[in-house]
């Protein structure tokens, strides 16, 4: 496994959320997780497993979310609308 600064990831993940509007409920049905996976992830209680990871970082990406050094941005403005994919019959987020 890749060394991450677990805690720079976790508020990432957060602010990414944050930038899409997307609850902790949305983004882990889209990813297909545990919405415990995404909260313990989310304030440092647990590392979770590095295909989670991948799941989650993919599933904002494609949402236009871009990871940088220090936090997150979006990769262009206006961002387009994306639906995760475990996400069926996309309603309100």
């Amino acid at each position: 496994m890749v060394e991450r600064d677990f805690s720079l990831l976790a508020a990432q993940i957060r602010a990414a959320r944050g930038l899409l509007g997307w609850s902790q409920d949305y983004l882990s049905k889209g990813c297909k997780i545990h919405r415990s996976t995404l909260a313990d992830l989310e304030t440092g209680k647990r590392e979770p497993h590095e295909a989670t990871l991948l799941v989650l970082m993919s599933e904002l990406a494609a949402a236009g979310v871009v990871f940088t050094e220090t936090g997150v941005e979006f990769r262009k403005w206006p961002p387009k609308a994306y639906v995760p994919a475990g996400i069926k019959n996309p309603k309100k987020k």
